[in-house]
């Protein structure tokens, strides 16, 4: 005589609801931590642009010969914490600026008092004020350099604002998560709770503890992925309806951003189904029969 099993192969109304109603509850959980994700992701990559504004401006000596200009600025390009320059030379900075003023300070002087700048945009990991200091000194040490200009005030500005909100925002995904991880974990419990008394009458019969939890496990890995792909669905709508918003907001999301996080959607949702069908199916096998009522 074959066992019960906690499936068939024809589903009846209760069953379908359950499972509707199980997809529905963890695609909401996922969802909810899926837009953390994009949100902290949104937050780091708004956090590099800012830094990356605090930029570097290296004067050159008016006087310095061509060949140690051009050594200078070679070192510059090459610097490790550089990840793209830009070159203005003295002649085209005073053209500019005459056509700004409207008149000939040149031909006044008798010389062009500026002097070669470059302006340098550093890699986000070089721009904290203390990777930034260690840099400019590395740059007024080179040869052919006057002075070297650079935006501490405004990269502490950034450092502090962003430490003041780094815990309480924190502090506030923690909180978040640890309710969507309870609500999930709540909502596949429900579901088994829903089949105590199956997962009882198997055991009595002699099934085996794994062969009862395998189509538990096998339900949850489905739910699981369901959920994920749901989840995901929801999320690229909502960065899509806010795109027609803000036509700059999907600029960091490439494509290898959005598959890792369909990834990791998917797998939290088998794991979070894997491992709550697991505890909940333990559960109710170590209870006693009369207790189950």
């Amino acid at each position: 005589m074959a066992s019960p099993t906690p499936s068939s192969n024809r589903l009846t109304g209760a069953q379908v609801t359950t499972a509707v109603t199980t997809t529905i509850g963890m695609s909401l959980t996922l969802l909810l931590i899926g837009l953390l994700l994009v949100m902290g992701f949104l937050g780091y990559h708004w956090e590099q642009e800012l830094r990356q504004e605090a930029r570097v401006q290296v004067f050159f000596q008016r006087d310095v010969d061509s060949n140690a200009l051009e050594q200078a600025r070679e070192t510059l390009r090459t610097d490790p914490g550089v990840e793209s320059v830009e070159y203005i030379d003295a002649q085209t900075a005073s053209r500019e600026l005459e056509a700004q003023l409207g008149e000939s300070f040149v031909d006044f002087l008798g010389y062009v008092p500026l002097s070669d700048v470059m302006d340098l945009r550093m890699l986000p990991s070089a721009s904290t004020t203390e990777e930034l200091a260690i840099a400019v000194k590395r740059m007024e040490s080179i040869p052919g350099v006057s002075d070297v200009v650079w935006q501490e005030a405004l990269l502490e500005q950034i450092e502090s604002t962003i430490q003041r909100l780094v815990g309480p925002l924190a502090g506030l995904a923690a909180i978040f998560l640890l309710a969507a991880i309870a609500l999930m974990n709540n909502t596949i419990r429900l579901t088994v709770f829903a089949r105590r008394f199956l997962i009882k009458t198997m055991q009595l019969v002699g099934a085996h503890p794994q062969a009862i939890r395998a189509p538990f496990l096998r339900q949850g890995f489905y739910y699981g992925i369901v959920s994920g792909a749901v989840a995901f669905a929801a999320i690229n709508g909502i960065l899509t309806l806010v795109h027609f918003q803000n036509t700059s907001i999907l600029d960091p999301f490439s494509p290898v951003v959005l598959i890792a996080l369909f990834g990791i959607l998917l797998t939290l949702g088998v794991l979070f189904g894997l491992c709550s069908t697991t505890i909940a199916v333990n559960r109710f096998l170590k209870k006693r029969l009369d207790t189950l009522h």
